[in-house]
């Protein structure tokens, strides 16, 4: 019966695995075929070496070395898991951030609090954020869709589940065929269009076109909530976590609008966020075989520990568990690169770890199972799948088909992971200070800020100072070539060398007044220069007069 009911729903197989059951994953996994025998090498390699000398996905025995619930204990009575998969050696881009909150202050102003929780968020998060002001404040979103077809935007993403009609067979709208958007669809705009409604009337609609190259029509009066999402030569509207460290400068404030939002308290994680600094993070991604729960867990390649790989890994992999443990993994890894870590005390995180294995996620701490405490304890996971298992049965008896969208497993859609911290907090708030002051502060080995123009992240002159106003700022830097100079004003000059001569001439007082006063007209009209250097003096009917010769 178990066989049966095992091959109807392959997925009731990882149900069990997370359990904690180990006698019940050995029987499910022999009905499904037994795991091949793996030969480990005789040369121990570090995690960095693994990439380099062995193929992955592969097989492999930690042989020095812990990390977490991973390698070789070094306590008595404590069991840490040796054989895992190697699934993966990678080079992440992550933003160090903490979380921050709004304050509504007495006087009327609302100022932002930091709170204790730290952030590490991947690039390749596929989440959607808008900048927020110095005090917390935000744009004001798209209402409708008469609204967003007079705005006019070349790109906006909807921020609700919204209805929208298709095109027919003919190509042209319908108002028979329809489909609800769901928040977080981008859109591009293709302008209004004029369409015949079942009542006869004429009305204008909006055609768009969504990620999927799929058109559709928006009627005009239909409410919703919309935001632009940002052009190459603005920042008004939303933009991914890539395309803000390319454009701008660190440290600022956005808000998550749209993506995965980690599932956790208010106190912990707000979606108002301020991102610090990018840094690298190499890390391998193992999941262990031998205990009752398929999930990966990070390890950083810095850690000190020794691998065996599998010798005969060619044919493990050809093994159809194997496969879908392979299968199961990416997805867990993809998910890895789409959520938002959370940042926890290394010690709390492993003291909470060593206590149990049946937490939400890797190392958060356990829930109050105190029988005295007042709170009513929930259902832990073995209690819920029991509880699944026996409606399963009792499907069976009464000879109905159970539901299969009612048991769907999907315990690799994380909402958020979780990291150890490699800086204290303290340590932490002092550096963001000494940022905010502009001075330089000491960097941490594992948290170092990164050069983005190596990491081919850096766009050059579209890197923006500040967003306060929402204008494009570029930086003023020195042209590379400097201009050319303006033409000198042109003024004329005589090249040829002169000798002025002074010659006495007697005449009558009149006729000398008269003649000096035409010459000095004269000299005047042609050049202001020679008039002022030519000088003329009556004395007792005696004149001097210049004349020049030229050479």
């Amino acid at each position: 019966m178990s066989a049966t009911l095992f091959q109807s729903y392959p997925d009731l197989l990882y149900r069990y695995a997370n359990c904690g059951n180990v006698n019940t994953v050995h029987r499910m996994a022999k009905d499904m075929g037994s795991l091949p025998v793996a030969v480990w090498d005789s040369q121990a390699l570090t995690l960095r070496d693994v990439l380099m000398q062995v193929d992955v996905p592969t097989l492999g025995k930690i042989v020095k070395g812990q990390f977490m619930n991973l390698g070789v204990s070094k306590i008595p009575f404590r069991s840490l898991q040796q054989e895992v998969l190697i699934h993966s050696i990678k080079t992440n881009i992550k933003v160090l951030s903490h979380s921050v909150q709004r304050i509504d202050g007495r006087d009327g102003r609302v100022r932002l609090q930091p709170l204790e929780q730290r952030l590490s968020i991947p690039i390749t998060y596929q989440g959607w954020f808008e900048l927020l002001s110095e005090d917390g404040r935000s744009a004001r979103p798209i209402d409708s869709v008469l609204t967003l077809a007079k705005v006019k935007p070349n790109r906006c993403l909807v921020r609700q589940n919204i209805k929208a009609f298709m095109a027919g067979e003919d190509g042209q709208m319908t108002y028979d065929k329809s489909k609800i958007v769901p928040a977080g669809e981008s859109l591009t705009l293709m302008g209004d269009i004029t369409v015949k409604a079942p009542t006869g009337e004429r009305r204008k609609v909006l055609k768009c076109r969504d990620s999927k190259n799929v058109i559709l029509f928006f009627d005009h009066e239909q409410r919703g909530l919309f935001t632009l999402i940002a052009g190459s030569q603005d920042v008004a509207g939303v933009m991914t976590i890539k395309d803000i460290i390319g454009r701008f400068r660190l440290p600022l404030t956005v808000k998550l609008v749209q993506g995965v939002w980690p599932k956790v308290d208010s106190n912990r994680f707000t979606g108002t966020i301020r991102l610090d600094w990018v840094y690298t993070d190499e890390v391998a991604f193992l999941c262990p075989l031998d205990r009752g729960m398929f999930r990966i867990t990070p390890v950083p390649t810095e850690i000190l520990m020794k691998v065996l790989p599998a010798a005969n890994s060619s044919e493990i992999l050809e093994n159809q568990t194997i496969r879908d443990i392979i299968t199961k993994v990416n997805r867990m890894v993809a998910n890895y690169n789409n959520t938002i870590h959370l940042i926890l005390t290394v010690p709390e995180a492993a003291m909470a770890k060593n206590k149990s294995h049946k937490m939400v996620n890797m190392f958060s701490p356990k829930e109050n199972v105190n029988g005295h405490s007042q709170v009513k304890r929930s259902k832990s996971r073995e209690d819920i799948l029991m509880n699944d298992v026996d409606e399963l049965y009792q499907y069976l008896r009464d000879g109905k088909m159970p539901p299969k969208e009612k048991f769907h497993y999907d315990s690799d859609e994380e909402s958020f992971f979780e990291e150890p911290a490699y800086e204290k907090l303290d340590d932490f708030r002092s550096r963001l200070q000494r940022l905010e002051r502009g001075e330089p502060g000491n960097q941490s080995s594992r948290y170092r800020p990164a050069d983005l123009a190596k990491l081919g992240l850096h766009k050059g002159a579209e890197n923006l100072r500040s967003v306060g106003d929402h204008e494009l700022h570029k930086p003023e830097t020195p042209p590379e070539v400097p201009p050319t100079l303006p033409p000198r004003r042109y003024t004329r000059a005589d090249s040829a060398p002169s000798i002025q001569l002074n010659q006495v001439q007697k005449s009558s007082p009149q006729k000398a007044e008269s003649s000096s006063g035409s010459s000095r007209g004269g000299a005047s009209k042609k050049d202001t220069k020679q008039s002022s250097s030519k000088t003329s003096s009556h004395s007792s009917g005696k004149k001097n007069t210049v004349h020049t010769f030229y050479l």
